[in-house]
């Protein structure tokens, strides 16, 4: 006797987690126009550099991928470079309203918001503050800086207030968020942590050789870290250095706290902060001369060094593998919603 169950219904689309809902699209557009701005400050600084006779376009480039090759203090440093780039990324994937754009966007907003307000510090030094009175770069550094702080505000108060809500048949929690992320979470917030670990000890071993020389105290070091009156004009190219080498490892620590807690936003913010140091720690292996891998292996500081480094790049490859896949939704249990039921309908004819 033929079946009078009704067909399956086609299975839902695959859910997935990438775009934000459209209510979010005004926050995000103007989060993506905010960051795209202080992108571009920065990469001013870095093409009014060029102007300059001790740089030149080539050698910035070269630089960028050989660190070996010298280039002028006129184009910024890697930190600063690094910065510009994940402002300009995460810039272009607000403007698209990916999800990863939220995370990625509060994180940069907090690095950014530390660094104008350890500017704010170093201005209470009246000395510091003749600084910004500086024919033509004065100025500028002034505006850059009060941009930035007022972007940072902006950002945090776009984005902050209230999280995403999905909309559509996602794999939701009771409150309707996107579904944590996992194992995988768990196991980009342990790369994170370590990778976090393991650059704080080496600044702090780092320090320990320059005060045994007598090159910096304990004291100044960490003052420098909120005060940059102490060995830098606001009108330096290179003075934010100790606040970046200090930030990003603070930064790794919570957002890696965060993925091991399966919050979703912490995805974006790894992503940033792993594709950031991705960079970083390429230079600090293309910077090892093949030709003089025994010295590395005279003293178990230099081994030691070499291994961290091999292993950090590993953790940061293990991270962004983890976080590319995490946070992604699935379809609802069709039994579970009574709209997709598959029980046999009533016969045609009465019995």
């Amino acid at each position: 006797m033929p079946s009078h169950a009704p067909p399956d219904p086609p299975p839902p689309a695959p859910a997935t987690f990438r775009r934000a809902p459209a209510d979010h699209a005004p926050r995000y557009l103007a989060t993506g126009l905010l960051l795209l701005a202080m992108g571009g400050g920065v990469l001013g600084w870095l093409a009014h550099g060029l102007t300059s006779p001790r740089l030149t376009l080539g050698d910035l480039l070269w630089n960028v991928v050989n660190p070996h090759h010298p280039v002028s203090a006129d184009a910024l440093t890697p930190l600063e470079w690094t910065f510009a780039v994940a402002l300009l990324t995460v810039a272009a994937l607000a403007l698209r309203r990916r999800r990863a754009a939220r995370g990625g966007a509060l994180l940069l907003a907090f690095l950014l918001l530390g660094l104008c307000l350890r500017q704010g510090v170093g201005a209470l030094d009246e000395r510091y503050r003749l600084g910004f009175e500086t024919p033509t770069y004065g100025p500028w550094a002034l505006a850059t800086y009060a941009v930035g702080l007022l972007v940072a505000v902006a950002v945090l108060a776009l984005l902050l207030p209230r999280p995403e809500r999905p909309a559509g048949r996602y794999q939701e929690d009771g409150e309707g968020r996107p579904p944590a992320l996992g194992a995988a979470g768990a196991v980009a917030g342990a790369a994170l942590i370590v990778l976090a670990l393991v650059r704080i000890g080496w600044l702090l071993d780092n320090q320990r050789l320059a005060a045994r020389y007598d090159l910096r105290t304990w004291n100044e070091y960490f003052r420098e870290l909120v005060d940059p009156s102490l060995s830098s004009s606001p009108v330096s190219l290179t003075g934010g250095s100790p606040y970046y080498e200090a930030a990003l490892p603070v930064a790794m620590l919570l957002v890696g706290g965060l993925a091991c807690a399966g919050r979703p936003v912490a995805r974006g913010a790894g992503l940033t902060l792993l594709g950031m140091l991705g960079y970083l720690q390429y230079r600090a292996l293309a910077g090892v001369d093949v030709n003089d891998l025994d010295l590395y292996f005279d003293s178990g500081r230099g081994t030691l060094w070499l291994a961290s480094a091999l292993g950090s790049a590993l953790a940061v490859l293990a991270g962004l593998l983890a976080l590319a896949g995490a946070g992604r939704g699935r379809p609802r249990d069709r039994a579970a919603d009574p709209g997709w039921s598959t029980r046999p309908g009533p016969p045609p004819f009465p019995r």
